[in-house]
């Protein structure tokens, strides 16, 4: 297995500095006109793709996931910025660390016992998300509490080889109620309460008429 990998390795870099050389001898024989500013992203992704070529031949090496989708999230965070201009600000945060934390839930989902990678996934998939509601404060630390808490409920509920982790519940649950009551600050509840009991009553007027 190992020489396997050995040599797919070396077949891959082979092709990769092949393909660099002619690129470079195209460019300083003026047959071809790049524009490195824009090539600077996909370097990091072909970066990042040779590390998931690593992994792939070899799931035991699950350490690769980590640069590999590191090295993804720098890629595309420099594309966006040079290709989106000032709407860039808004995805740059979504995509480097939704990334990220993608990458250390792969980890966990090829390898249960290494079950700790569901927090840093969790805790980075929390601040992509969060990264989109940035301009309400209130709203945007409500967010954070709840994928928190809904991190550490994962961490009690995921299959682990070693059983059920019952220490998460009690962090989940502190970060839910904490969550739950900063996003309500953040919202007017009484614009939602009328109506919400006019659904209800409503309702259950209608049920009661048809189930007599």
């Amino acid at each position: 297995m190992a020489s396997k990998k050995s040599f797919w390795l070396s077949v891959i870099s082979g092709i990769m500095l092949v393909a660099t050389g002619v690129i470079f001898l195209l460019v300083n024989l003026d047959l071809i006109t790049l524009d490195w500013e824009l090539l600077i992203g996909p370097l990091f992704g072909i970066g990042g793709l040779v590390f998931l070529i690593v992994f792939i031949l070899n799931t035991d090496d699950w350490w690769a996931l980590i640069p590999a989708f590191v090295l993804f999230g720098i890629g595309g965070s420099i594309f966006i910025d040079l290709t989106m201009g000032s709407a860039a600000e808004r995805w740059i945060g979504l995509v480097f660390l939704g990334l990220l934390g993608f990458g250390f839930l792969l980890i966990y989902i090829f390898h249960s016992e290494q079950w700790w990678a569901v927090i840093p996934g969790g805790v980075l998939l929390t601040l992509a998300g969060v990264s989109l509601v940035s301009e309400n404060d209130l709203l945007s630390g409500g967010l954070f509490f709840l994928g928190m808490a809904l991190t550490f409920g994962l961490i009690y509920i995921l299959p682990k080889p070693s059983g059920k982790s019952k220490w998460a519940l009690y962090p989940a649950a502190i970060l839910l109620i904490i969550g739950v009551f900063i996003t309500l600050g953040a919202v007017d509840v009484m614009n939602y309460v009328l109506p919400l009991a006019l659904l209800i009553g409503g309702g259950y007027i209608i049920y009661r008429s048809l189930k007599k």
